[in-house]
């Protein structure tokens, strides 16, 4: 094989994978450095309380702040809340899931999550049409609105201040130990005096 032959395949070698390279999709970050699965309290957290006392205080944390719980059982909930912000609407999905801990005592965890979803209005035209005898329908000039909503993102909320006043605010809704458990038990009475018994 000849020096130019050699030359020649080499630029249509490079010339191919310059193409491969130009057609293969862009490499998305998002899909391995927001997977680190590391070790991080910011989406959990444990208490010394059972998991449906813990669950119980988060849900009264989401409707104390304007939430609406769409799915809400005994270890787990789910709640919603709406904004708006000029023509676009977001709303938040938060999920909550208490599971006892594996040490077989009264401990829990509380595992959140919460995505921020956003929607755009959409409005669609519908020409309306009028039948005239043989003539089949015919579209007339008249025209309605249906607006929609359309869902244009969603992302997974990974701020770490959002997470630590929702737990700030679960253990104020947290019930408290017994007194006695506190060590405010009730005091006994005071004993009678001892002393030698006089004689009637």
């Amino acid at each position: 094989m000849s020096v130019s032959l050699l030359g020649r395949f080499a630029a249509c070698a490079a010339a191919a994978g310059a193409l491969a390279a130009g057609c293969a999709p862009p490499n998305d970050p998002l899909a391995y450095t927001r997977n680190e699965f590391a070790r991080t309290d910011t989406y959990s957290r444990a208490y010394p309380k059972t998991p449906e006392r813990v669950c119980e205080a988060g849900k009264r944390s989401l409707l104390s702040q304007g939430y609406t719980l769409a799915d809400a059982g005994a270890r787990s909930l789910e709640g919603h809340k709406q904004f708006q912000s000029g023509d676009n609407y977001k709303e938040i999905t938060f999920h909550l899931v208490c599971e006892p801990d594996h040490t077989g005592t009264n401990q829990s965890i509380a595992f959140v999550n919460a995505v921020e979803s956003t929607f755009a209005l959409k409005k669609t035209n519908n020409s309306a049409s009028v039948g005239v005898g043989l003539l089949g329908s015919v579209s007339m000039p008249f025209t309605s609105s249906d607006d929609s909503m359309v869902k244009t993102g969603s992302e997974t909320i990974a701020s770490g201040d959002f997470y630590s006043r929702f737990f700030a605010l679960l253990e104020q809704y947290m019930p408290s130990a017994s007194p006695a458990a506190q060590g405010d038990a009730t005091p006994p009475s005071p004993k009678a005096p001892e002393g030698p018994t006089k004689a009637p």
